[in-house]
């Protein structure tokens, strides 16, 4: 099997778990380590939870793609697929968010960007990014690698519900 194929796993899989993680952590109380014991970092509104939790995620994203090549536009790939899909998927997978609130009005965290087409302008800008990263690379396994990327995020979309009743399911128990 190809060690890109491999990887992408890894990272898709990664990625989604750590949302569901956070998913977890917060609970109903939204997003952005709201109601967490952690303190403002004086970066924005990063904490000091969100300082660590990039610094970790890059380096095991950063020495894992390493380990099958030393292409640095393999790496900020994936770095950046992965918070991408670890950002999407916290809303998606989140029984009090769900694509239904995917919206500037819903998201304080991201309301003070620009929105295009219901698209915070993070995302967007990560997308022309891994565009230009796709061009400068000039790989089309890689080019296939995003559309088979792009078919895991609508399957996990259409799976969503299926989650939330689940989510609904253990947390009513206890």
């Amino acid at each position: 099997m190809d060690e890109l194929f491999i990887h992408t796993n890894f990272i898709l899989l990664f990625a989604v778990l750590y949302s569901i993680l956070e998913i977890e952590i917060e609970g109903k109380d939204g997003g952005w380590a709201k109601n967490l014991p952690t303190a403002n970092s004086g970066i924005g509104i990063f904490t000091y939870y969100h300082i660590y939790m990039n610094i970790i995620i890059i380096l095991i994203i950063t020495y894992s793609t390493y380990l099958i090549s030393n292409n640095i536009y393999l790496i900020l790939y994936f770095i950046i697929i992965w918070f991408v899909i670890e950002d999407f998927c916290w809303f998606i997978l989140n029984p009090y968010f769900t694509l239904n609130k995917y919206t500037k009005e819903n998201i304080w965290w991201h309301s003070k960007q620009i929105w295009f087409f219901n698209i915070p302008s993070h995302n967007l800008l990560a997308l022309l990014t891994i565009l230009l990263i796709l061009s400068l690379n000039n790989d089309i396994n890689l080019f296939y690698n995003f559309l088979y990327i792009i078919c895991f995020i609508i399957i996990i979309i259409l799976l969503a519900p299926i989650y939330h009743n689940y989510y609904y399911l253990i947390h009513n128990k206890n």
